[in-house]
């Protein structure tokens, strides 16, 4: 991800609607995987990978000890400050200081402490990250190392080549998903897909047309995010709408035929199973 993509993102993930939204649904997806593994009477261990600053960790931390992998450590650069000095990995975790009682979320740097990490974790999410990989069934295959027997996987990812805008750009995205094609790179990894859906349908229309007015009409569009469009009067209905379809879809009261992101539900297929 370029510098701007890390300071976007640590900017609106705590208020913007389509981060809000995003956060209902997958949290609901948690939950059924956490229930399915023995929550509450069993507290588990979930990994947030690819999870920036670590913001999401705390909502995680509802159904047991959560923690998070990423590339570089911004746990202690929540302004983007060292984001923009081009995001060199930290060497190694920094403790808090002697006088701050606060615990300090877990961040592991991929790939150096992912050995350590194998065979740990109940639940992984994995929140449009595999669009940035250059090998998305290579980077779903080291997930699934990362679970113990029986764990799950949540993932979300932005749908549909048609829809590449700056965002893609900034945040250095290698491709965007078909239902379709997220599923096969799943199974080819050796997972069984629990449910699957796209989300965002009703904000759909709009953001096709922003991206494309902005093709069409911004010499700069590739350095332009999509958290920054729209007037400030369009957010409350768009996150209405978001907000109900995360339920719906978080919940799996039904599978939506098309959306600007996708999710899914995976389990690990243990050796000797049949493929789903």
């Amino acid at each position: 991800m370029l510098p701007q993509g890390y300071r976007v993102t640590l900017e609106h993930q705590g208020s913007h609607w389509w981060y809000r939204a995003r956060r209902d649904l997958f949290l609901r997806q948690v939950r059924r995987a956490a229930r399915a593994l023995g929550h509450p009477e069993r507290r588990l261990a979930l990994l947030d990978y690819g999870c920036a600053a670590g913001f999401d960790l705390r909502s995680l931390g509802e159904v047991g000890t959560a923690e998070g992998a990423d590339i570089v450590d911004l746990t202690d650069d929540r302004d983007g400050a060292r984001a923009a000095d081009g995001l060199a990995p930290s060497p190694s975790p920094r403790p808090p200081a002697p006088d701050d009682n606060r615990s300090r979320d877990v961040i592991h740097i991929v790939p150096r402490d992912l050995p350590a990490l194998r065979g740990r974790f109940d639940i992984v999410t994995c929140l449009d990250v595999l669009e940035h990989l250059d090998d998305d069934v290579d980077g779903l295959r080291t997930i699934a190392s990362l679970l113990r027997t029986g764990g799950q996987v949540v993932v979300t990812v932005p749908a549909y080549s048609w829809l590449w805008s700056g965002e893609d750009v900034i945040s250095k995205h290698r491709r965007r998903y078909t239902r379709g094609s997220l599923l096969e790179a799943c199974r080819a990894a050796g997972f069984e897909v629990l449910y699957a859906s796209y989300f965002n349908l009703g904000v759909l229309p709009a953001m096709a047309a922003v991206v494309w007015w902005r093709r069409l009409w911004h010499a700069g569009w590739r350095s332009e995010s999509n958290l920054t469009a729209g007037a400030g009067w369009m957010d409350a209905p768009a996150a209405a709408v978001a907000g109900l379809e995360a339920r719906w879809v978080g919940d799996e009261r039904l599978a939506l035929p098309a959306g600007a992101s996708v999710v899914c539900r995976l389990r690990r297929r243990e050796p000797g199973a049949l493929a789903a």
